[in-house]
């Protein structure tokens, strides 16, 4: 899994979604075939590409058990005030 305390970007969310799929144990192509999207988007979605419909990142997402937090800069403050930040973001 990569560092999940950097700042948010597409390469580290590629780097995320791959490290969950492979340690789920799937095959790029089976995930792929099971939610009805090519080989080839699948592989743009892990290399970043943002090109990709994010509508098929987040079937992906979903798929894999992973999901985003939206918080606002006022929450992140207030937040971090709280409590150590939180290294799931996804």
């Amino acid at each position: 899994m990569p560092d999940l305390t950097l700042p948010f970007s597409a390469a580290l969310l590629a780097e995320a979604i791959t490290a969950k799929r492979t340690a789920m144990r799937l095959r790029l192509v089976d995930v792929a075939e099971t939610l009805s999207l090519s080989r080839q988007t699948l592989v743009k979605i892990e290399k970043g590409d943002p090109r990709v419909n994010f509508v098929n990142v987040l079937r992906v997402m979903n798929y894999l058990g992973l999901s985003f937090r939206i918080v606002t800069d006022t929450q992140q403050h207030q937040d971090n005030e709280l409590r150590e930040p939180d290294s799931d973001w996804f």
